[in-house]
C-alpha cells in the first residue's frame, strides 16, 4: 500500500498513512456524487471527528457508509472517552481514520483493541499518544522529521514550538487538500471500480479547499498579531499573516493538557488587557479557568475574540463551509483594524 503524501507546509509529523485492511466489495460510480455499486455492498468508515467524517464522505459518496465518533462541540477530542458503542462501531469498521499526534488516542487504542491495527489511516505519523511536557524534554532532538521516501519535509515553514507539535492539521488548508487526494487514491485501491469516481470527487473538493486556501493567504494581515488559548487555529492564522504572540511553553502546557504556569498565565493577560495584541484566538471545546479569565480581559480591553472550534459547529453543513466562515471572520477583523 503506498504511503500518505501530505505536501503541505506544515511544522508538524510527516504526514502517512497506516496500512487499509482488504475487505468489502467495490461499486460501479455512475456520477460524480458517488452511486450504490453495482456488488450492492458499501464500505464501513470510521473516524475520530466529523471534520474527516464530512470529508471522507465527500470523496467516498453513497460507496460508504461514513461515521464520527466524535461530533458533538461540546466535547474535548483531545480527552474523549470512548464508549461500548464506539467499539462495536470499530470493530465493524473496514477503514479506520485518525488523526494522529497524540489528538485522538481513543481511537487507535479501540483498533489495537479490536485487532484491526491494519485498518488505520492515520494522518499524523508516529505514536498517536499524548507526550507529557517532562517527555517531550527527555525526546527532544532525538529524531528529525522527512518527508516519505526521501522527499522534502512537507510540514516545512511553520514554525513548532520546542516540546510542542501542532496536532489540528485540519486547520492547514493546503495539508487537507493533499490528504483529500491522498485518501481518494488509497481508497481507490481497496475498492478499485470506484477509483475513478473517488478521483473526481477528490479533485472536486480539493479545487474548493485551494479556493479557501489562496483567499485566506491573500488576506496578508501583517503586522497584526494573535495571541491563541490554544493552538487550533495556529496555521489558518499564521497562513493568513498574522504573528503567533503565544509563549511557546503556554501551548506545550495546553496541548498537554497542563495547567499553564503563574508566568505564563498573568503574561497573556496582560498581553490582551494592554492591547499588546490585535486579536484572541479562542477554543471554547477546551475553555478552563485560565482561558475565561484571558478572553474577558481581552474583550475589556476591545480586543477581537474570534472562536475556533475543534469540531464543525451545528450552524455548518460541511467542513468547507465552516472554513469558509472562519476565513471570513478572520478578513472582517483584519478589514476593522485597517480602518
Amino acid at each position: 500500500m503506498p504511503a500518505s503524501r501530505l505536501s503541505s507546509s506544515v511544522a508538524i509529523l510527516a504526514a502517512s498513512t497506516m496500512l487499509l485492511s482488504a475487505c468489502a466489495g467495490s461499486s460501479e460510480a455512475s456520477d460524480s456524487s458517488g452511486a450504490e455499486g453495482g456488488s450492492g455492498e458499501t464500505l464501513t468508515v470510521v473516524t475520530s471527528t466529523d471534520v474527516y467524517a464530512d470529508l471522507a464522505s465527500r470523496i467516498l459518496g453513497d460507496t460508504a457508509e461514513v461515521s464520527a465518533l466524535v461530533d458533538d462541540t461540546a466535547a474535548d477530542p483531545h480527552s474523549y472517552e470512548a464508549t461500548p458503542q464506539d467499539r462495536l462501531s470499530v470493530d465493524r469498521a473496514d477503514v479506520i481514520v485518525a488523526n494522529g499526534g497524540g489528538y485522538d488516542p481513543f481511537l487507535t487504542r479501540l483498533a489495537a483493541t479490536s485487532g484491526k491495527e491494519d485498518a488505520v489511516y492515520q494522518i499524523i505519523e508516529g505514536e498517536n499518544e499524548h507526550v507529557h511536557a517532562e517527555e517531550d524534554a527527555d525526546h527532544e532532538g532525538e529524531e528529525e522529521h522527512e518527508g516519505h521516501e526521501g522527499e522534502e519535509d512537507p510540514h516545512a515553514g511553520h514554525d513548532h514550538a520546542e516540546g510542542f507539535v501542532n496536532e489540528h492539521l485540519w486547520y492547514d488548508l493546503a495539508a487537507m487538500s493533499d490528504f483529500v487526494q491522498d485518501f481518494s487514491a488509497h481508497m481507490g485501491e481497496l475498492a478499485p471500480d470506484d477509483a475513478e469516481l473517488y478521483q473526481d470527487n477528490a479533485d472536486a473538493l480539493a479545487a474548493e479547499i485551494d479556493a479557501l486556501d489562496e483567499r485566506n493567504r491573500a488576506i496578508e494581515a501583517e503586522p497584526m498579531s494573535f495571541l491563541s488559548t490554544e493552538a487550533v487555529s495556529q496555521f489558518l492564522l499564521t497562513d493568513a499573516g498574522l504573528e503567533d504572540s503565544t509563549d511557546e511553553q503556554f501551548l506545550a502546557a495546553v496541548e498537554h493538557g497542563d495547567d499553564v504556569a503563574p508566568r505564563l498565565y498573568q503574561e497573556a493577560l496582560t498581553a490582551a488587557a494592554d492591547q499588546q495584541i490585535d486579536l484572541l484566538s479562542y477554543n471554547p471545546q477546551t475553555e478552563t479557568n485560565q482561558s475565561t479569565q484571558i478572553r474577558e480581559a481581552a474583550e475589556d480591553a476591545g480586543v477581537a475574540v474570534l472562536e475556533f472550534n475543534e469540531t464543525i459547529p451545528e450552524e455548518h453543513d460541511s467542513y468547507v463551509e465552516w472554513m469558509e466562515s472562519n476565513i471570513s471572520a478572520v478578513e472582517t477583523v483584519v478589514e476593522d483594524a485597517r480602518g
